[in-house]
């Protein structure tokens, strides 16, 4: 099946979601990531404090407000907030009690002060927004490929990659291309699929 075709069937679905299932399933969502980063950092301990770099929620996408309230407290690993610029780029502020949010080119709040993340100097945990996903670990996202190119650009410096999504956005197998970086982790609400390297 066409990607465009998936991306659309996978969004019906998740818009036909009522506010409080996203809701109930968002904290569910993110209490199942803080658990498998738990678990993951015992058999690698490059992930204990390896730094968040985390999505702000767009619409009926995965709320991720909980996690991103967690940045900047004691005992907590940095987070990052992604800054996309209409030409595509991406960089990401450290995210605390003190960032500032402001709307960017794509509509989505972000971070306008706070640290920038560097690559060269530490690597990071993503945490990436789908629209559709299968369990090879394919992600579809909007289509404007920022993510993708991204990903591309930071795979070396990147630990683990972790899809959120709600258990209605599985697709059947989606197609790969020889650009497209599989996910290692999907989470839902109903479970934690490993898709490899863990």
């Amino acid at each position: 099946m066409h990607k465009d075709t998936l991306r659309q069937q996978a969004l019906a679905r998740r818009r036909a979601l009522s506010a409080p299932e996203r809701t109930a399933a968002s904290d569910c969502i993110q209490q199942h990531l803080l658990d498998h980063l738990s678990r993951a950092a015992v058999k690698d301990k490059r992930l204990h404090d390896a730094p968040l770099l985390l999505y702000r929620a767009l619409g009926d996408e995965v709320d991720t407000h909980r996690l991103l309230a967690g940045g900047g407290k004691p005992g907590s690993r940095n987070i990052y907030a992604p800054v996309t610029h209409h030409t595509g780029h991406m960089h990401w502020r450290r995210v605390d009690p003190a960032t500032r949010w402001q709307r960017g080119d794509f509509g989505v709040l972000e971070p306008s002060n706070g640290a920038p993340w560097s690559p060269r100097e530490e690597a990071a945990i993503v945490v990436c927004p789908l629209v559709g996903f299968d369990r090879l670990g394919n992600r579809l996202g909007l289509g404007k490929g920022c993510f993708d190119r991204w990903l591309d650009e930071a795979k070396d410096h990147i630990l683990l990659t972790i899809g959120l999504a709600f258990a209605c956005q599985e697709c059947p197998p989606i197609p790969a291309e020889a650009h497209d970086i599989p996910l290692d982790t999907i989470i839902t609400e109903g479970e934690i699929i490993a898709c490899r390297n863990c």
